[in-house]
């Protein structure tokens, strides 16, 4: 095995062991795996190792890993120095820097650290460059030292024919931290069907997009976009990085297709007053993407009236997508968007869409919310919406608070739209568990199915009591419509707060249920917080 595939699979089972203490202390049972133990039962490299011996191997070899695979900042042996201050003819040392990013690709190669250093006159390093394999391409200060903080990062930006307006083109085991990516004509950091494996941008800000650039269907251009068509994508990270002030910007976008496969760790990322998602997720074929979310925030997603759902897992064909969300904090302050422009989605794609090729026929999602705020959205919180075929859908959601919103989708601070297409032979589960929904326009939980008839799928529900094992301790209050709205023959509502005896219930729109299909006893006697 060669020592880059070697690196690659102790990446990978490190993030599997890492993932894993993280969600057993987070409480989420049966949740996001990282397939480790599937790593190591097909290494023949780690087969006859014990699992003691496969940490301590993961992290000597963190330790030996070149430059390249860690994340402090030294200088290494080859390094290539670029200054907007420079002059014309440096030679990319650090005493005469060069000027441009392109006369730093031609001269640096695989393995190279190329070093941007902050301009003292506040000048822009404008054009692009294609990063060689290993290579890190970092911000520093006059000390060398990466620029950690948002307001005095490298400012880069690509006004020329360079790469098409794209500022960094990656390959593999690339580092980017410590620069400001600004108004951009195209994505900022992208991929060109290659292997990015390893990717770790960190400490980086991406604001502003230009008045004139390349845009998708819906008008936008995304600051960092990474598409797979075929292969492993392993240990992209994207960590500490800020993403603002565009009306016509998304953030982050991961785009699989064919077979391929992709594990994208995503962490203490910030995005405010944005037209584009902050995370969108899309599968489709027979790809699978493997997603976790951890200790981010967002603010006013969705200006120009859009509808860009802050988080987004969207599934076409046969993909897989498996995805936590935990400690997230999603606000729209100013109530930006249109009225699809939910705080958290999952979307199934299917009739009546135009696209029948695309359409979910087999898609499978696992979808976990743990531990974050959805607060204010312009319509509904968090919205679950299947409208394919044969789709396996699993939802948790666990310790999380809902406060307002004026939910016009689906109806409710959680929406759980069932299917739109008659014996689709879909089975849906959804465990809510410690939730608070407060202060909606709508129900605290809308459950709609969408004209696809009575017959075909299977959905559990179960908010306490009830055989996914949720333990109830959820809190409906305020909520405008009332407590719950169902179509559903039979919930599980156990152990719950309703603000009061007992909860509102509804089979439509101001038509209270006859026969209860909402097992709700017992209730709390007292406020669970």
């Amino acid at each position: 095995m060669t020592y880059i595939k070697r690196v690659k699979v102790v990446w990978k089972i490190l993030l599997a062991l890492i993932s894993s203490a993280f969600l057993a202390s987070s409480g989420v049972t049966q949740t996001v795996k990282f397939y480790a133990a599937d790593v190591i039962s097909k290494s023949s490299y780690l087969q006859t190792k014990s699992t003691n011996t496969v940490v301590l191997l993961a992290f000597v070899l963190i330790l030996t890993t070149p430059v390249w695979a860690q994340n402090s900042i030294t200088t290494a042996a080859n390094s290539v120095y670029v200054s907007a201050d420079a002059d014309n003819d440096g030679d990319g040392s650090r005493d005469r820097p060069f000027l441009s990013l392109s006369q730093a690709e031609a001269a640096s190669a695989v393995g190279d650290t190329i070093f941007l250093i902050r301009s003292k006159r506040a000048k822009i390093i404008n054009g692009g460059i294609a990063l060689k394999p290993q290579q890190r391409l970092v911000g520093i200060d006059a000390d060398g030292q990466v620029l950690r903080d948002a307001g005095n990062r490298v400012v880069v930006s690509n006004t020329t024919d360079r790469l098409d307006g794209v500022m960094v083109l990656l390959s593999e085991y690339n580092e980017v931290a410590g620069i400001h990516f600004m108004n951009m004509r195209n994505y900022a950091i992208s991929t060109n069907s290659t292997d990015f494996s390893g990717t770790y941008i960190h400490h980086s800000t991406f604001s502003g997009n230009a008045s004139q650039h390349i845009e998708d269907e819906r008008g936008l251009v995304y600051a960092v976009s990474l598409d797979a068509s075929e292969g492993d994508i392993d240990n992209v990270r994207i960590e500490d990085s800020q993403f603002y002030e565009g009306e016509d910007l998304g953030a982050i976008r991961v785009f699989h297709s064919g077979d391929s496969q992709g594990r994208y760790y995503f962490r203490g990322n910030d995005f405010s007053d944005l037209g584009g998602r902050a995370y969108f997720v899309r599968s489709m074929h027979s790809s699978k993407i493997e997603t976790v979310i951890v200790d981010s925030s967002a603010d006013n997603i969705g200006r120009g009236d859009r509808n860009s759902d802050s988080i987004i897992p969207y599934l076409m064909g046969q993909s897989e997508q498996v995805m936590l969300i935990q400690n997230y904090y999603f606000n729209n302050t100013k109530q930006v968007g249109n009225g699809s422009n939910t705080g958290i989605e999952a979307y199934l794609f299917g009739s009546p869409r135009d696209d029948t090729k695309n359409w979910c026929t087999g898609c499978k999602l696992t979808l976990k919310i743990v531990d974050s705020i959805i607060e204010n959205a312009v319509t509904d919180p968090i919205q679950f919406s299947n409208a394919g075929t044969n789709s396996q859908l699993t939802y948790e959601i666990r310790n999380t608070q809902i406060i307002g919103g004026n939910p016009r989708q689906g109806g409710g601070g959680i929406s759980l739209n069932l299917q739109g297409v008659a014996d689709s032979n879909s089975r849906t589960t959804l465990l809510v568990e410690n939730t608070d929904i407060i202060g909606t326009t709508g129900y605290g939980l809308s459950i709609n199915n969408r004209g696809g008839g009575d017959n075909g799928y299977t959905a559990v529900i179960d908010f306490g009591g009830g055989s996914l094992g949720s333990l109830g301790g959820n809190r409906f209050i305020d909520n405008a419509k009332g407590a719950i709205r169902t179509s559903q023959p039979r919930i599980s509502a156990r152990n719950n707060w309703w603000n009061k005896a007992e909860p509102d219930l509804y089979r439509s729109d101001n038509e209270p249920l006859q026969d209860s299909k909402v097992d709700f006893l017992p209730v709390l006697s007292s406020d669970p917080r």
